[in-house]
């Protein structure tokens, strides 16, 4: 049979669209970005400071119960060598709560981790080091709350006050002690969410409550604005319901706001999700991205505030049905906004992103990389650095270790 011209021309063309879509189903090997984490290293989080520097932190398994914590900067293209803060065999380890660090005008200001206490397996309190006079030698940390009980504290997220000092907030348990099952839903024993301004002399000041009964292990978060800090977090009610909510905190006071919902998604459910919100702002643009599962249906919703996050507009929704949440957001300086999830195919996870234009239209839902839908491998984290995301996640196969990634938005 003689093939026309114009056939030949439509089966390439068909072919080549073919060959795109399954290209966008791959992750974007051509863009893997190498990193100084090595094999072992595992739940990687992204903090990027006022100058552009990117801050990646980690955990390293070395033998046993040893762990290390380590971090690297990522600056004019480039990651610097991986630079250790503490080593020891007291780490509380967890796939969701993990340590991180913060920094300012391109030095490491803070970082945090978890040390486990005597009094049962989710017995931890909060850490917080700074620098040392060299910055491969880090102060003794410190405490920022005061309770003395053996429960859960973590889920920490802060934000640097100044080269010395930060603003830390986390979920504290302090009122859980003794909680059995039975008092599971009594407010008087709750989970609690706290803050308290750290500072590099030891000194804990404007210890305050921020919310009286929130989830129990969903991760928060902090971000700087022109008046002040937000946080946001997933709360909880005496009817179970666990929206996102939001609480601005007045540097010139100390004192939050009263905590508001993002959204009324009424998500109902008698267990933690597991599945924090995530902030990003750029100027007057604010935008909180987060998983629910409302009306049974599983959701990455993005919700984003064109007055510095006084009003939010209606959610869209960015991923649903495959995702398990674990999200991330980025907000621009143009309106648009890009947002990561992992979407899950029975034991595999796809770490994906996409555009989520000014007017809300979506871009394309694009793969960055593959690990486990599992536990094991954690919450993919994502920033912006001029033309480019940079992504990192725990890569569960054949070897554990942190995987980073750059696309190249134009």
């Amino acid at each position: 049979m003689k093939i026309t011209r114009h056939l030949y021309l439509f089966i390439i063309l068909l072919v080549f669209a073919v060959s795109c879509e399954d290209l966008r189903q791959q992750p974007v090997h051509e863009y893997a970005l190498n990193n100084p984490a090595d094999v072992g290293s595992r739940f990687p989080n992204l903090y990027q400071d006022n100058t552009g520097a990117l801050y990646m932190s980690w955990l390293s398994h070395i033998d046993e119960d040893m762990y290390s914590m380590e971090f690297a900067i990522f600056d004019d293209g480039s990651w610097s060598p991986e630079r250790g803060i503490k080593v020891g065999t007291d780490f509380f380890v967890n796939w969701a709560d993990f340590p991180s660090i913060v920094g300012l005008d391109g030095e490491a200001v803070a970082a945090h981790w978890l040390k486990k206490i005597d009094g049962g397996p989710y017995a931890y309190n909060v850490e917080i080091a700074f620098p040392g006079e060299h910055i491969l030698r880090w102060q003794d940390p410190i405490t920022p709350h005061l309770d003395g009980t053996a429960t859960e504290h973590g889920f920490v997220s802060m934000e640097p006050l100044s080269d010395d000092r930060v603003l830390a907030i986390w979920l504290d348990g302090r009122n859980t002690e003794g909680r059995g099952h039975g008092e599971y839903d009594d407010p008087e024993k709750a989970m609690t969410l706290r803050s308290a301004e750290v500072s590099k002399d030891g000194e804990i000041n404007r210890k305050r409550v921020i919310d009286e009964m929130v989830c129990d292990c969903c991760q928060t978060d902090l971000v700087r604005t022109d008046d002040g800090f937000i946080a946001v977090y997933r709360g909880r009610t005496t009817d179970e319901i666990r929206d996102i909510l939001m609480s601005r905190y007045d540097q010139e006071t100390g004192e939050w706001s009263d905590p508001v919902a993002i959204h009324d998604d009424q998500w109902q459910i008698l267990a933690c999700p597991v599945n924090g919100p995530r902030i990003s702002v750029s100027g007057d643009y604010v935008a909180v991205a987060w998983y629910t599962e409302a009306d049974d249906e599983p959701r990455v919703l993005l919700a984003r505030s064109p007055d510095g996050g006084v009003t939010f507009q209606e959610p869209i929704v960015v991923a649903e049905e495959t995702t398990v949440g674990r999200a991330d957001v980025v907000m621009t300086d143009q309106g648009s906004s890009y947002v990561s999830w992992l979407r899950r195919d029975e034991d595999i996870g796809y770490v994906m992103f996409r555009e989520v234009l000014p007017n809300g239209d979506l871009g394309e839902a694009i793969n960055v990389g593959i690990t486990s839908s599992s536990r094991s491998s954690g919450f993919p984290r994502m920033e912006k650095v001029d033309d480019s995301l940079i992504f990192a996640w725990t890569q569960t196969e054949p070897l554990v270790r942190v995987r980073t990634a750059r696309v190249n938005l134009w």
